[in-house]
């Protein structure tokens, strides 16, 4: 696939995939092509100033042959057009001969095939799904939100004194709709088994997100899993990250999860880890899960590859290992039958905050 871009009126960071250069204005400057057709998920980027907004655009190279961004002065931003019909594509065919010499070529696929790694388990019709998108690129930016965070905005407003608002609300702005995690919920926690549910999220993760929301697939989590790490890493994307962490730990403390899939995840979650910044560890990586994922999980023995990757990059965890948990917290919060009311279905329902012992 060839992507054109014709005019950089301002100087631009572009990117593709985990790819940047600076153009500068009136550079000679055409875009990118022989963007590869295999993965076929693939993702253009732009920045116009180091502190400025992140934004671009998720596509299947598989889909069209060529795309074309535009600068948009009245939105300040890079919009894209496909070429859609026969005619389309015969223009974009007689402008590639005319340019190509101009256009910077897609670089070289390293050793480990990172991208096709990064993405393995990501699909397209599922990236449309979270980003609630029809069209046939899918935009993304830093100062999107995720509906999760709406709504936590929307419930602490209320509860601040602010007028009730709904948060089912249609809303104008951009959102994207990762899968609802709240491991203090209802949904999370049974009556009946508070003790079990709350240690162990086997029950939430195979009776309920993944029917709900991924069809039983643990390949469609991992996806999402992946989805959620890129956005936040091109992006720097808050929510994305929060999503990452919250399925990271949904499934690392859940005691059922097959070896297979356990296997993926640690392939994933370690080339996650190697391709990430340095400098983006402090902003992007929570160390408290981290610690618990890999040390207090039932799955953290499982996880070997991301372990080493996660201490190069959090050298603290090397001493974040606990003895055991504090039962007597658990207890003492089940002892006062903290249950939910229906008016607050998010609510928590086991304790407040659970303390551990240090080494």
């Amino acid at each position: 696939m060839e992507v054109f871009i014709d005019q950089v009126p301002h100087a631009v960071t572009i990117g593709v995939d985990t790819y940047s250069f600076e153009v500068k204005q009136g550079q000679p400057f055409h875009g990118i092509k022989n963007i590869p057709r295999e993965p076929a998920l693939h993702v253009m980027h732009f920045q116009h100033s180091e502190n400025g907004t992140r934004y671009g655009y998720w596509l299947e190279s598989d889909a069209q042959d060529y795309v074309e961004f535009r600068y948009d002065g009245e939105k300040e931003i890079f919009t894209p057009r496909i070429f859609a019909s026969d005619g389309d594509r015969s223009e974009g065919h007689r402008r590639f001969e005319q340019v190509n010499a101009l256009m910077v070529p897609y670089p070289a696929v390293d050793e480990e095939d990172s991208w096709n790694e990064l993405t393995k388990h990501v699909r397209w019709p599922d990236v449309k799904c979270i980003a609630g998108c029809s069209d046939g690129l899918v935009y993304v930016d830093s100062a999107m939100t995720t509906s999760e965070e709406n709504k936590n905005l929307l419930n602490a407003l209320s509860k601040g004194g602010r007028p009730q608002l709904n948060a089912s609300a249609p809303t104008v702005e951009p959102t994207l709709n990762y899968t609802p995690i709240v491991f203090k919920s209802r949904e999370a926690i049974r009556d009946d088994h508070k003790m079990e549910d709350f240690l162990d999220k086997s029950y939430y993760l195979h009776n309920v997100v993944l029917p709900r929301h991924h069809r039983n697939s643990m390949r469609s989590l991992l996806g999402e899993l992946q989805w959620a790490f890129l956005n936040a890493m091109l992006f720097g994307s808050y929510g994305s990250s929060l999503q990452w962490h919250n399925l990271l730990e949904l499934v690392c403390c859940s005691s059922t999860v097959s070896e297979a899939h356990m296997s993926e995840l640690d392939n994933a979650l370690s080339r996650e880890l190697r391709v990430m910044p340095e400098l983006y560890a402090d902003t992007l990586l929570n160390e408290e899960v981290w610690a618990k994922c890999l040390d207090e999980s039932f799955q953290g023995q499982r996880l070997h590859k991301t372990a080493v990757a996660a201490r190069e990059l959090l050298p603290a965890l090397d001493n974040a290992s606990d003895d055991g948990a504090d039962y007597g917290a658990y207890e003492e919060a089940l002892s006062h039958d903290q249950g939910l009311s229906d008016d607050d279905p998010d609510g928590p329902v086991v304790a407040e905050r659970v303390l551990y012992r240090r080494r």
